[in-house]
């Protein structure tokens, strides 16, 4: 049996029946960029995630998303925001494109979201942000973090792989300052192409949003340009797509927790290290587990026509983008372990019972092979 670390066939399997529709109707009404069903998706997630009162901002992708978030935070060059040394090279792509600087700490060696101890050590009076990230199918704890912060340091929440999650009853996304989703294909809910969305409680944060999405403008006067801006602008299909795919959010959310759930279950005696997460609402996006020998478990696998992925193989401090940024004998030894050891195992909705249990075996056949 094969089984494909992601079927995009198989998870877009609405798409050719309902795109063509979806050309047609915006192509009669002639609205492409920012227009009425980019609206209509951004109420509809801020109604799922939290009321409507909440201010979503649709933008090109949650990469971009981050960028604009910290601009609209007023973080820029001389200001420090701290991130995990283990994340995707989005969340210091973001600091950097916006002028400020990286400072890198640890992650927890249990659930692998970033170290709150290490957070405190790490600030300075030019600290003006932590970016928090909710990895894998983890669950950062943002109120810990935020009771251990002062109240001048934001939180910028990278929720790009959470959307439906929950801590202790809220949505994830909506705990700091403010949030970002991302919408790629294989992400929880996911769209045509690249996409995001920013959420905040705070309008003045959202109104700079908006118009640093749209090159400064303001989405009342053409060409008149408050702020400096980009172009991150969500288009109309993938947005009408976006809405039409809410409607299987749920249920496609409970899938993953199911499959995740079993594979815990069975994982507990198979010699690999699990990621903590303890969380009831959590979104299982990506399931990983560790072992001292990953590149070995990953041939295992392949060999019974399993696919796996890596994680991230280096901590983003030893990144050459961002090397520079690092003094010289930095210690980090939860994400170089992390980065030696993770192996991504299959996770989405559309896995088969038959498929499960073949992964299931699969690494619990390593295991014993290992004994």
């Amino acid at each position: 049996m094969n089984v494909s670390f992601f079927n995009y066939a198989r998870t877009a399997a609405l798409l050719p029946k309902a795109l063509p529709d979806l050309l047609l109707i915006h192509c009669e009404k002639g609205e492409f960029i920012l227009k009425s069903s980019v609206d209509f998706f951004e109420r509809q997630v801020a109604s799922f995630a939290g009321s409507e009162d909440l201010k979503t901002v649709a933008v090109g992708s949650a990469s971009a998303g981050m960028q604009i978030a910290l601009e609209a935070l007023g973080i820029g060059p001389g200001d420090e925001v701290i991130t995990p040394a283990y994340s995707y090279s989005s969340t210091a792509n973001a600091i950097v494109a916006a002028g400020a600087t990286p400072i890198f700490v640890d992650i927890q060696a249990n659930d692998w979201s970033i170290d709150v101890d290490a957070v405190v050590a790490a600030q300075s009076i030019r600290t003006k942000a932590v970016i928090a990230v909710h990895l894998y199918s983890g669950v950062c704890d943002i109120p810990l973090l935020r009771s251990r912060l002062p109240d001048h340091i934001h939180i910028l929440e990278d929720s790009a792989t959470g959307f439906g999650g929950e801590l202790r009853g809220h949505p994830l996304g909506t705990l700091g300052d403010i949030g970002v989703y991302s919408f790629y294909p294989a992400k929880p809910l996911g769209g045509l192409g690249d996409g995001g969305m920013i959420v905040t409680d705070r309008e003045e944060v959202a109104s700079l949003c908006r118009m640093r999405r749209n090159h400064g403008q303001d989405g009342k006067t053409r060409f008149v340009h408050h702020v400096s801006g980009h172009n991150s602008r969500m288009d109309e299909v993938n947005a009408a797509y976006l809405a039409i795919q809410m409607g299987f959010l749920v249920e496609r959310i409970e899938r993953r927790r199911a499959i995740a759930k079993r594979y815990d279950a069975a994982f507990t005696v198979a010699g690999v290290g699990l990621q903590h997460c303890n969380e009831p609402e959590r979104v299982p996006y990506r399931y990983v587990v560790r072992h001292p020998d990953a590149s070995r478990l990953r041939q295992f696998l392949f060999d019974l026509k399993i696919e796996t992925q890596t994680g991230f193989q280096a901590p983003l401090p030893h990144q050459p983008a961002f090397a520079h940024f690092v003094e010289k004998g930095a210690s980090l030894p939860v994400a170089l372990q992390m980065s030696q050891q993770a192996v991504c195992l299959p996770l989405y909705p559309e896995l088969t019972d038959a498929e499960v249990n073949h992964v299931i075996n699969g690494v619990l056949e390593f295991g014993n092979a290992c004994r």
